[in-house]
């Protein structure tokens, strides 16, 4: 009797390596991808996983190896021909214009023309049904405004956007980022109901425990090569956490350049006092207080509510209860220059949107924080500007040809150290860092950290948030982990539990919802 023929594999990824000015990204890698298999990529921050999925969207060609969509040989960066071939990715950051439906969304710059150049709506609608059906969602989306869709709507929008040109593979990066609990619980249905219709699905993840609800199958990279591949059935979490951290997750924190811990100071106030804090749907009941000179390190997965905290104490969004006490006074900043008024200054995640002009030169940068100092009668004394321009560009490190130098032509590290220049001209007496060598180069930020902690001594408190924890076991005197907008422990340096796979563990812990499969803690 003659056997089937086995499926050629959805996405074969052969002897994969990938090389950046000779630094190696990816070695010897082999991914393969079946039809109707939910195959989850783990890693830490840099394991690879990015540049891996760019190579399967044609964005790179890979220094040696071969990828092959279909048993068909994506021959170098053509995102074109991965596209035509059958692959498609939701990113995280969303492509969906507000402004529009559902189905205008869905057929957006590929729309069904007649040779009139007019829409065939009627045309599209039925595509979008049978699309519909075939993902497991409602069609009424498709009439509906995205504004007015929930999150999950909007990543099942998505998805659906994605798989009318993804016949055989779809890639989703961090797809539960914005969603809770229970919507997360709809999308993996659709999910499960995409793979049932044959196409592979990637899963790029951080939510370990995420792997085990959904996936058929996991592999993890740690520093550009595969640790791990094998059925999810096999392994579990601590087993993943392993793979990912290997030797370095049982280092205890310290290593060079780490100060003393703070001592607190009985004679005064604590220099931040958070005790129940709210911000609706992003944070519930975060409570703690950090004390002058103390670097507080804040950690927690996608969707934890690290950065709704920060801006909340900035005063950039609205918070919906709890009590904040700042050197002992109340504290409830009506917007961010309230918050700069009071000594407290954000450094945010995303400098070029928030933190910098970039069309503009270092000095202008650096002085927009003191503009009122700057001023004599009516008049800016930019004589005074370059000089304290020059005086931070010289502290910090700062390589540039001058002041007048525009904020564009430097490298990203320097553009970091001049948002830093611009904060701390202002000396704040509580600094909120949120990702704060996101972007930037080894050194650079090595001499952001030394200056950090350079001004925590003097008595400034810090709180920095970071998705880097060997950075943080590196720079903190205490971390928070936060999960679900509440903090769920609190790690003391020099304790045990002060070590990169402690942390990992917990976070992962924290994260873990009621109904998963049993997989923290299931013998592999």
């Amino acid at each position: 009797m003659p056997t089937e023929p086995t499926p050629q594999p959805a996405l074969e990824m052969r002897d994969i390596e990938m090389r950046f000015n000779a630094v190696p990204v990816l070695q010897d890698v082999n991914f393969v991808l079946e039809p109707g298999v939910v195959h989850a990529i783990v890693g830490h921050n840099g394991a690879g996983k990015s540049t891996l999925m760019k190579l399967a969207l044609g964005i790179y060609r890979p220094t040696q190896g071969e990828v092959l969509i279909g048993g068909e040989k994506l021959d170098g960066d053509d995102t074109a021909l991965a596209r035509s071939l059958g692959l498609g990715m939701v990113f995280q950051e969303k492509s969906l214009v507000q402004t529009l439906n559902g189905l205008d969304n869905l057929f957006l710059n590929d729309e069904r023309l007649t040779r009139a150049r007019s829409i065939q709506r009627r045309a599209e609608m039925a595509e979008a049904e049978e699309l519909c059906a075939r993902v497991g969602i409602s069609p009424t989306l498709m009439q509906r405004r995205v504004s007015g869709l929930s999150a999950v709507e909007q990543q099942m929008l998505e998805i659906a956007k994605a798989l009318r040109l993804a016949s055989r593979v779809l890639i989703l990066d961090e797809p539960t980022a914005p969603l809770g609990h229970r919507e997360i619980g709809q999308l993996f249905a659709v999910v499960r109901n995409v793979a049932r219709n044959g196409v592979g699905v990637i899963l790029i993840t951080h939510h370990l425990a995420e792997v085990f609800e959904v996936s058929d199958k996991v592999t993890c990279l740690r520093e550009g090569k595969v640790t791990l591949s094998c059925p999810a059935a096999d392994t579990n979490v601590p087993g993943l956490i392993r793979a990912m951290l290997g030797d370095r997750g049982i280092v205890a924190s310290g290593g060079p350049g780490r100060r003393s811990q703070p001592q607190a100071r009985p004679d005064g106030p604590p220099a931040l006092d958070i005790s129940a804090l709210q911000v609706r749907g992003k944070l519930t009941d975060v409570t703690f207080r950090t004390v002058p000179g103390e670097i507080v390190g804040l950690v927690g997965l996608a969707g934890s509510g690290r950065t709704t905290l920060m801006r909340a104490l900035f005063g950039d969004i609205r918070r919906d209860g709890g009590e904040v006490l700042l050197a002992g006074e109340p504290y409830h900043p009506r917007h961010p220059a309230d918050a700069i008024s009071r000594g407290v200054y954000l450094i945010p995640e995303d400098r070029a949107v928030h933190g910098l002009l970039l069309t503009k030169p270092i000095v202008e940068n650096s002085s927009l924080s003191i503009l009122r100092q700057l001023r004599s009668w009516l008049m800016l004394r930019m004589s005074r500007a370059r000089q304290r321009t020059s005086e931070l560009m010289s502290l910090l490190g700062i390589r540039a040809k001058g002041p007048e130098q525009l904020v564009s032509e430097l490298s990203g590290g320097n553009q970091q150290k001049v948002v830093v220049s611009k904060v701390l001209a202002t000396m704040p007496r509580l600094l909120l860092l949120d990702e704060p060598t996101f972007g930037v180069d080894v050194g650079a930020a090595s001499d952001l950290a030394q200056y950090i902690r350079s001004e925590a001594a003097s008595g400034m408190a810090v709180l920095w948030s970071s998705s880097d924890i060997p950075e943080l076991l590196r720079v903190a005197d205490r971390i928070l982990v936060l999960a679900d907008g509440v903090i769920r422990m609190s790690v003391e340096a020099g304790s045990p539990q002060f070590t990169e796979s402690a942390l990992v563990e917990a976070i992962q812990r924290s994260s873990y919802r009621e109904g998963q499969p049993d997989a923290i803690g299931r013998p592999q």
